[in-house]
């Protein structure tokens, strides 16, 4: 028994698998951070053009650059560079491009007067809204009166019903607070109450008019805002106000849809500055017209699909934070 323990370790010890070459470059891989391999790929990238720079004697970058994808290598970091360099510039941008769908414009589209008149619109259509609500609920309502006598209610359950919904005091007797529980859109049929919920939700994507922004990304996380806010003035920096009360999964979801709005407003504007790229680039060499068209009309519709891809992020968004908030004290 005394041999048999001692015996059992180098038994052990054979059956762990050496650690080789890949294993060990995993290890040292995974102790450097995306913070260090966009600067190292930075410098990897603008060395070599440099390198190029001095073999061929001039200052010609053009030249530089066609120089390096004549080689196997030169293409990998042609690329690489190119990719970490758009990346940092976008990332530089993705905060303005979300202030700018949001509203928060400033120069000359606030002196023109497109900020009044955006916002002018936006406070009419929240108001066509609002009344589009007030009379589809009053035509919901008398039809599901109607379905109600068919089902042989009560006309006295009616009658209290229809307090319960028109009187400002609350319900003061048995028969009256039984007809306030009463949830009358449950006689409706599915379409009637699916019109209802989406004309609310419409309305519900609008702040109140003096809050109102010119773009309808904006309006929504506006709304959300001020719902979680309780009216204060500042708005701003909410997350970082609950700090370390956020459950992890909720961050997390916070994070994911904040990140994703964040690349769908960036990729409004790279959409678009591709459909100007190819109208430059293309009509003066003489492409064909058609084809120039029909490639710049692609990338407007990929940033339009952009902008509705960051509306929907935006709401889920907005889920998220009122999760957040619903329990918030303050």
């Amino acid at each position: 028994m005394a041999d048999a323990e001692p015996g059992s370790k180098p038994a052990e010890k054979e059956q762990k698998p050496p650690e080789g070459l890949s294993q060990f470059i995993g290890k040292v891989l995974d102790q450097l951070s995306l913070s260090a391999w966009l600067p190292a790929a930075m410098l990897v990238g603008c060395g070599a053009v440099l390198l190029q720079l001095r073999s061929q004697g001039d200052f010609d970058l053009g030249a530089a650059v066609v120089g390096l994808t004549a080689k196997p290598l030169g293409i990998l970091v042609v690329l690489v560079f190119a990719l970490v360099l758009a990346a940092l510039v976008s990332q530089a941008f993705s905060f303005s491009a979300i202030r700018f769908f949001e509203g928060y414009w400033k120069g000359p589209l606030v002196w023109l007067g497109v900020y009044w008149l955006m916002v002018r619109r936006k406070v009419k259509k929240r108001k066509k809204l609002a009344d589009r609500l007030e009379h589809e609920e009053q035509y919901a309502f008398e039809r599901a009166v109607l379905r109600m006598l068919l089902r042989d209610f009560p006309r006295s359950f009616l009658r209290a019903v229809g307090e319960a919904r028109y009187s400002e005091n609350g319900p003061t007797t048995r028969e009256q607070r039984q007809a306030a529980a009463f949830d009358w859109q449950t006689v409706l049929p599915p379409d009637a109450v699916g019109r209802l919920s989406r004309i609310k939700q419409a309305k519900e994507d609008y702040p109140l008019p003096h809050r109102t922004l010119p773009t309808k990304l904006g309006n929504i996380l506006r709304a959300t805002e001020d719902s979680i806010s309780r009216g204060a003035p500042d708005t701003q920096n909410l997350v970082l106000r609950r700090g370390d009360d956020i459950p992890a999964r909720l961050r997390l979801h916070h994070d994911q849809f904040r990140t994703r709005l964040d690349m769908y407003c960036t990729l409004i504007f790279v959409n678009l500055g591709l459909a100007g790229l190819t109208s430059a680039l293309l009509l003066p060499a003489r492409n064909p017209v058609l084809g120039t068209a029909a490639t710049t009309g692609m990338f407007l519709l990929l940033a339009l699909a952009s902008y509705s891809a960051a509306i929907t992020s935006a709401r889920g968004y907005c889920t998220t934070l009122k999760v957040i908030f619903s329990a918030d004290p303050g």
